[in-house]
């Protein structure tokens, strides 16, 4: 919502010299791509999701990175509780949902997700995998779920093995060839490199400071029947014991999203070329928003305010106010019949409409620049990552948000497997708004070549998906919660991630105004069904135990 002080004071200048002329990239041209995006629907109604997507109860696990090419990636780390609880979590969110449905507590509005959803629920064959708990092997209860997670999350779901001997073999090397390091920058190079593209420290203890140093002087000295056990200790110490070590082998599954982001609404200029402005770049962590328009002192905060869609927003920086800087959604919708710059096939698009008629409103996401320095999301993908989050308020306290400079691509290794890509999405649309939030600029056709020459400049070499490459890109470092430039990468390729369909489902809770507490809570409560939290049915509107009826739909 709003710059941080400090970053306007230490850029103000800066700003001032090299700012671009925005206009000569902005127009008032109608997009040409009738490939519908985002959100459809009618009015500001409460919503739920309607996907498929694993919940992380421990925010240790969860890792945001923002960089180059406005897209965010959420990378989790899953615990054996999150994978085995998938499918059991699946089918309780989905009759949870068609309890408060049959007992008429909400009724439906706008859409069909809730029957797509629905749909895909019942093909999937959730609840007969479920009824297998406790009658098949706990290797075989298992395998269930990671095979119906990867089914349900396809390109999502990632099997990472190392040996970990090997591992530590490297990075006893690099300790014997390398110079006493001279500085944070230079240690945390080396810590990170121990298991390169899943540590991301940017800060030591003493204590690890110490450690490091000592590991260094056993490799100098050729010890290295010494450091092989010392170095593992290291390794559980700096990850905080995050990646299951066993038999030697490191052997475990992660999760990893991602979806278009806008950012600050200006364009920068750095080292002569023109990019969106990733403003407060650096180490960011989740803070519960203590002022604002809701009910505030909780993480997943709530506005009052129609165009934040009703959906829980991410606090990371107080702003001053009632101001923060947040994840958030679209921050906006476009009325369509009428506008000037959709393209003219959504004003009779009538797919999922519940009454068959065109919807009024469609919230989509400019992937650029847009915001006051928030970072937005899609409407549906705020809300998918609200599902992925801790059940309560107090566990998404602290979750890591990297957030690079605005030159530096999120360059990773997705698959574990030594490939190193660019991070991007198969999402084609940037506009600008008015004070109104009604979009009045796009930056690009929302065309794939047109909008990749704007967004990636001369960095890219064109081509069709999964074979546009980058001469020389670099990739984002964090010291002491700072971001600066890191390593420098050749010819990688950009791994364009397919654009996730916004699934959401509105509603009207029958009898209770959306914007009270009650309506507030019960908002909230809909979305923590997930392993090791206990739903309150009272903030549902229904009875302490569930009726024969929903027991029934269990089966």
């Amino acid at each position: 919502m709003t710059k941080s002080l400090s970053t306007l004071v230490g850029l103000a200048v800066l700003v001032a010299a090299v700012a671009p002329d925005e206009a000569a990239a902005l127009s008032r041209e109608r997009w040409t791509n009738p490939e519908p995006y985002g959100v459809f629907f009618n009015n500001y109604d409460p919503n739920f999701y309607t996907g498929f997507v694993p919940r992380v109860q421990d925010a240790d696990r969860i890792k945001i990175h923002l960089g180059r090419g406005n897209q965010l990636r959420v990378r989790m780390i899953l615990p054996d509780e999150a994978i085995d609880n998938f499918v059991v979590d699946q089918v309780k969110k989905h009759d949870l949902y068609q309890e408060v449905i049959d007992a008429g507590v909400i009724e439906l509005t706008a859409n069909t997700a809730w029957e797509d959803y629905d749909a895909k629920f019942e093909q999937a064959g959730l609840r007969e995998i479920a009824a297998k708990k406790g009658t098949v092997s706990p290797e075989e209860w298992r395998e269930l779920n990671v095979e119906a997670l990867q089914k349900l999350q396809p390109e999502r779901v990632y099997h990472i093995q190392k040996d970990f001997e090997q591992m530590t073999k490297a990075f006893y090397d690099s300790l014997a060839a390398a110079p006493e390091p001279k500085n944070l920058s230079q240690k945390l190079d080396l810590v990170n490199g121990y298991f390169e593209n899943r540590i991301f420290a940017y800060e030591l203890t003493k204590e690890q400071e110490a450690e490091l140093s000592a590991l260094q002087a056993l490799a100098k000295a050729g010890n290295e029947a010494d450091f092989g056990p010392k170095a593992a200790a290291f390794f559980q110490d700096v990850t905080g014991g995050l990646y299951p070590v066993e038999d030697g082998k490191i052997d475990y599954y992660e999760y990893t999203a991602v979806w278009a982001a806008g950012t600050y609404d200006k364009m920068t200029k750095v080292n002569g070329e023109e990019m969106p402005w990733i403003t407060t770049p650096g180490v960011w962590t989740f803070i519960p928003r203590m002022h604002g328009k809701g009910i505030t002192g909780m993480v997943d905060y709530i506005s009052s305010a129609g165009y934040y869609g009703l959906i829980p927003m991410f606090p990371y920086e107080y702003g001053g106010g009632i101001a923060y800087n947040a994840i958030h959604n679209t921050g906006i919708s476009n009325w369509i019949q009428g506008h000037p710059l959709l393209p003219k096939e959504w004003k009779t698009y009538t797919e999922g409409s519940r009454n068959g008629k065109p919807y009024n409103r469609v919230a989509v996401t400019s992937r650029g620049p847009v915001s006051h320095g928030c970072t937005r999301l899609g409407s549906g993908h705020l809300a998918e990552l609200r599902e992925m989050l801790p059940s309560t308020s107090d566990d998404m306290k602290g979750i890591v948000n990297y957030r690079n400079v605005s030159q530096c691509y999120d360059v990773f290794d997705r698959k574990g497997d030594g490939e190193e890509e660019v991070m991007g999405v198969q999402y084609y649309i940037a506009f600008r708004h008015t004070n109104e939030r009604v979009a009045k600029h796009i930056w690009a056709q929302n065309n794939r070549q047109d909008f990749y020459e704007w967004l990636y400049g001369d960095d890219m070499n064109y081509g069709p998906i999964g074979e546009v490459t980058f001469d020389e890109v670099c990739t984002g470092k964090f010291v002491g919660k700072k971001a600066v430039e890191g390593a420098t990468y050749q010819n990688v390729k950009l791994y364009e991630a397919p654009y996730e369909p916004e699934t959401i489902q509105f509603y009207k809770i029958k009898g209770v105004s959306q914007l009270s507490r009650e309506g507030m809570d019960f908002n909230r409560e809909l979305r923590r069904v997930g392993y090791g939290y206990d739903i309150d049915r009272k903030k549902l509107r229904l009875p302490p135990t569930k009726t024969a009826s929903a027991e029934a739909a269990e089966g």
